[in-house]
């Protein structure tokens, strides 16, 4: 690793105590990131000769919003006591990486270059605003001038004017071309020094003052001095993505390309870091809470006192768990597919290649993890009362090692992108089911009957209404279609409403996921073929009552 260092004279401490200052630059080298925040690693490398002497190092922004970073020396190496030095280096650049360096040359040799090329342009300018002058002075000689020369000393005058209009307008000629090219060229700098400074932008170099952490050591031979500096940031954040592809067919199975979108707004580059992704969750409460005493009493006062304990109570609380209470964490995170680590509910995973990851929250990197495929089974669901197509769901089971983490996903179905939706958390060996959008072919229809159709319709007396609704399945394909048709019939809990039902066809289950009143048909419909339920409802209550129901 390439390090910037150099010595400076020590002014506050003896010599005796510390023989020199070693600054060295200290950037990101690794980072495991959470759903929320991050543990970030930096790593300071220094050439430190034997005797006591202090390594300083840049503290960036975040470093120790959650407590002091740990220091951890490489082995062999002692260290005494740790101080933040605030504002130590006013002027920036002194401890600029050698990449940040790098591009500030290159930053500063473009300027010049540009000043320089401005002051080509402004002597050629010269050059052609000189030969526009001679050419207007030699336009302005009038032939009445030349009247009183003899005929020789008129050619030989004639002459030279012609000469020396055509040697002006060949300049001018020149200084034009040589315009046009240092215009060209000028705007290839600009542009050249547009981009230097947008890397160096990308660099995220320090600026202003600078605090410094001054780590003492002593040492008994000079060496090579690794620090590792590890805090908690919480400016980091990943989440899971998955594309979702459907083949259908007697081998029904559902291929699933796990990625995962990492960001990062510390305001620094995490250039080239090893990256690790876990569902820990670092800022959620260590400590149960404690009971407290739950004493009723009466008697005057005793609402009053005990409005007064609770209150203090509840303040000394939120004094002490400010951060607990203020840090909402989001669910755990997509996979990787190297490195998996199970710790106990917690699981992690090592990416297998540096990255970079930009400052801007709004850049999140996308990286690609792993491909996995699970046996599924297909199911077509139609809810007629508010769906106009059937979708058409895949039932699998997770027979991975670890759980598939929540998040969003691109559907595709037989290598047909159909929109985005939302995976829940899967945990292994568990089942779920997955929509892979609408079936066009398969329309559905509801509708209240009325009188107008000759059918029974709706009848309402005072305490009694009749309703009459029905709907419909078809199957426009050109293949036959099973599934399931979904319909929530009324029921009651109250004595006083009685609710007289009757579907024809019956329903072939009730209570579908335990819902009350869900009832299901299972259906087989041939290409062309549409089936019709027929739903009759008659509710009585007693006079004075109000219904509140909704067909």
């Amino acid at each position: 690793m390439k390090t910037l260092l150099w010595a400076t004279a020590l002014t506050t401490l003896p010599v005796a105590a510390l023989a020199a200052d070693f600054q060295a630059v200290a950037p990101v080298t690794a980072a495991t990131v959470y759903p929320q925040g991050a543990t970030v690693t930096r790593t300071v490398t220094a050439q430190v000769p034997a005797g006591a002497h202090r390594i300083l190092f840049p503290v960036r922004r975040g470093m120790q919003d959650y407590g002091p970073p740990r220091i951890l020396p490489s082995g062999g190496v002692a260290l005494g006591a740790t101080q933040l030095l605030t504002g130590y280096v006013t002027d920036a650049e002194t401890i600029y990486s050698p990449a940040q360096q790098a591009t500030l040359e290159r930053v500063e040799s473009l300027e010049d270059s540009i000043t320089a090329k401005a002051d080509e342009i402004a002597r050629a300018q010269v050059a052609r605003d000189g030969a526009n002058a001679r050419l207007e002075f030699l336009a302005s000689v009038k032939g009445g001038a030349l009247d009183a020369i003899d005929p020789e000393a008129l050619r030989a005058a004639a002459g030279l004017i012609g000469t020396e209009t055509a040697a002006a307008q060949l300049e001018k000629q020149q200084t034009e071309e040589a315009l046009r090219d240092l215009s060209e060229e000028m705007t290839k700098l600009k542009t050249q020094l547009a981009q230097a400074k947008a890397d160096m932008a990308r660099l995220t170099p320090p600026e202003g003052p600078v605090d410094m952490m001054a780590v003492s050591l002593e040492l008994d031979a000079p060496q090579e001095v690794v620090l590792e500096v590890v805090y908690l940031d919480g400016a980091a954040a990943w989440r899971p993505d998955y594309d979702l592809r459907l083949t259908r067919g007697e081998n029904a199975s559902v291929a699933i390309d796990r990625k995962a979108v990492v960001q990062q707004y510390t305001g620094e580059l995490w250039d080239g870091i090893t990256l690790e992704l876990s569902t820990a969750d670092p800022f959620a409460g260590i400590v149960p809470s404690e009971p407290h005493p739950n004493q009723a009493q009466i008697g005057q006062g005793a609402y009053k006192s005990r409005v007064s304990g609770s209150a203090s109570y509840d303040t000394a609380r939120a004094a002490a768990e400010p951060e607990v209470m203020e840090e909402a964490m989001v669910e755990p995170v997509a996979p990787i597919a190297a490195g998996l680590k199970v710790e106990g509910l917690a699981v992690s995973y090592d990416y297998p290649r540096k990255v970079t990851l930009s400052p801007d929250a709004g850049e999140g990197l996308q990286l690609a993890l792993d491909t996995v495929t699970l046996e599924a089974d297909e199911k077509i669901i139609a809810a007629p009362r508010t769906d106009s197509t059937a979708f058409l769901l895949a039932e699998l089971r997770n027979s991975l090692a670890e759980p598939i983490l929540p998040g969003q996903a691109s559907v595709y179905r037989d290598g047909v992108f159909v929109g985005r939706n939302s995976v829940p958390l899967i945990p292994a060996g568990a089942k779920e089911e997955l929509s892979f959008g609408p079936l066009e072919a398969v329309r559905l229809e509801w509708k209240l009957l009325n009188n107008d159709t000759g059918d029974k319709g709706i009848v309402t007396r005072s305490n009694t209404r009749e309703q009459a609704m029905e709907f419909t399945v078809e199957n426009l394909s050109g293949e036959p279609v099973e599934l399931t048709a979904l319909y929530a019939l009324p029921y009651s809990e109250q004595e006083d409403l009685e609710l007289d039902i009757r579907v024809r066809p019956a329903p072939t289950r009730e209570d579908w996921e335990k819902k009350r009143g869900v009832g299901e048909w299972d259906m087989e419909l041939a290409p062309g073929e549409k089936k019709l339920v027929r739903i009759d409802v008659t509710l009585d209550w007693p006079t004075g009552s109000e219904l509140i129901w909704y067909p």
